[in-house]
């Protein structure tokens, strides 16, 4: 085999050693996007519960203000009554007093409930939390595992990437460009051999005079039909 049909069809082999590489590091993203979207998921119910949980404990205090301004209130009208002796007016206190206790007690009952549902929020945000964690504890072994694959790849490919590069230095440079803008193109294997006197790739038959000037220089062409680049296998 010629010198030149050797070289490229050695850089073929080590491009496609780095592109299955760079396929294996491809693979490890669909499963590190699938543990962060069952984290994502959870951290995002968790986030909503904590919000729900402030939304209820700010309804609580504005519940427990009122329920104290009312007390506050009553506590007033009380001490006004009490100084009072004059029984129209002690009437009308005794009907503000009772306006005021009737307030209090109603805003009272108000905070009692809204402090229920402040516990129920806080119980949902602790089983979110909890959720996070045990999520986050049960992808821990996964994830090194991902981790030690990609950084193995890694080490591989950067290996196969300079013996690419060492490949790429015995292939005459117009050939080397020519050869680069057909793997670009075709994304696969490009240098095919002569099958019985046709391209391998699209078996479509080369001239027999075209042949024969192949095989007597080692000449690399590229194939009419298909745009592979092909050679005389001996």
């Amino acid at each position: 085999m010629h010198p030149d049909v050797m070289a490229l069809v050695a850089l073929e082999g080590e491009d496609a050693a780095v592109e299955a590489l760079e396929t294996r590091l491809r693979a490890l993203e669909p499963r590190l996007q699938e543990l962060e979207r069952s984290r994502e998921l959870a951290a995002t119910a968790l986030q909503r519960a904590k919000h729900a949980l402030g939304a209820e404990e700010d309804k609580l205090r504005e519940a427990r203000a009122r329920a104290a301004q009312h007390r506050t209130l009553q506590e007033r009208n009380q001490k006004q009554l009490d100084g009072i002796t004059n029984i129209r007016e002690a009437n009308a206190a005794s009907a503000q007093l009772e306006s005021a206790r009737r307030m209090a007690s109603d805003a009272d009952a108000e905070a009692a409930r809204i402090a229920a549902r402040v516990e129920e929020a806080r119980a949902r945000a602790q089983q979110a939390e909890l959720a996070v964690a045990e999520i986050e504890g049960s992808q821990e072994t996964e994830r090194t595992t991902i981790a030690s694959e990609r950084r193995a790849i890694e080490e591989e490919l950067r290996h196969a990437r300079m013996k690419r590069d060492g490949s790429a230095k015995r292939v005459n440079s117009s050939l080397l460009s020519k050869y680069d803008k057909v793997r670009r193109r075709r994304r696969g294997q490009s240098v095919f051999p002569l099958r019985g006197g046709a391209c391998a790739s699209c078996d479509t038959a080369l001239p027999l005079q075209r042949r024969h000037e192949m095989a007597r220089t080692g000449a690399i062409e590229m194939c009419e039909a298909c745009g592979v680049l092909l050679y005389a296998a001996e």
